[in-house]
């Protein structure tokens, strides 16, 4: 692929993720769900930008503003992960009083998007926000970007991977594992993004297997997912006042995240 078909490829890949934005952000009849595809999208749109580091793109303000756009999610999508991991344990243990646990998850969860949506009726301020991100990321030189400036992106990513899965082995501390976690799910999402930039470059880094690399990076990737949205739960469960048979409850939670890694 040419110099400027890679850069064309790139601002469409963008340009098409930014959309995916807008639309996850528009009315939706389950918001829940609509800030979890919006999260998922800012994230992969971050993989991107980070991909083309090395890049002459002068990234960097849009990378942060798309980072408050996500930020700005996560205490929604969280608030909803966690009824829902309630109410899977529920299902595999019903004699376990998960009931109101999960209630009163649900009543936080329900609370957090009116609050939210509150303070910003119909997410119009972020999509204000996203305007603006749209229209800096169509400003930048893409048709500077060559094959190599991926590359190197790719490589860094790999580098920047194994160094936090050493950490995490060594310290197994949370917040390592969380940054571990972090670190596949970008290294994953630039993998299944490079036949979009560059058909060929792919192709040349058919030997390391990047789509066998990809699956395994995302089966990895909601391993390390599961055992985040089970410590939320059992953060929550641990202080929840008035719990009824807590220490089973937790054993449950416990042994399950000692099943979520094998």
């Amino acid at each position: 692929m040419s110099p400027a078909a890679i850069g064309t490829a790139a601002r469409a890949l963008a340009a098409r993720e930014c959309s995916a934005i807008a639309e996850a952000l528009s009315p939706q009849p389950d918001v829940h769900d609509a800030v979890h595809r919006a999260r998922k999208t800012i994230r992969r749109l971050r993989a991107l930008l980070a991909l083309l580091d090395n890049s002459p793109l002068e990234a960097d303000p849009v990378d942060a503003a798309l980072r408050r756009l996500g930020q700005g999610l996560s205490a929604l999508r969280d608030a909803h992960v966690v009824v829902d991991t309630c109410q899977r344990l529920a299902a595999q243990q019903p004699a376990r009083p998960w009931a109101e646990v999960c209630h009163r998850l649900t009543a936080r969860r329900d609370a957090r998007l009116a609050q939210a949506l509150a303070r910003d009726p119909a997410f119009a301020r972020r999509h204000a926000a996203l305007v603006r991100i749209a229209r800096d990321l169509q400003a930048q030189p893409w048709e500077s970007l060559r094959a190599r400036d991926i590359r190197k992106g790719v490589a860094r990513s790999e580098r920047r991977t194994a160094k936090a899965e050493k950490r995490a082995a060594r310290s197994r501390d949370t917040e390592d594992l969380h940054r571990w976690r972090r670190r596949v799910r970008r290294l994953r999402m630039q993998l299944e993004a490079l036949p979009a930039l560059d058909s060929a470059l792919a192709a040349s880094l058919k030997r390391r297997s990047p789509g066998r690399q990809a699956r395994a990076l995302h089966t990895l990737g909601d391993q390390l997912g599961q055992q985040q949205d089970l410590r939320m739960l059992r953060n929550l469960v641990r202080v929840m006042p008035g719990v009824d048979d807590r220490r089973g409850l937790l054993a449950q939670i416990d042994a399950e995240m000692a099943a979520a890694l094998g």
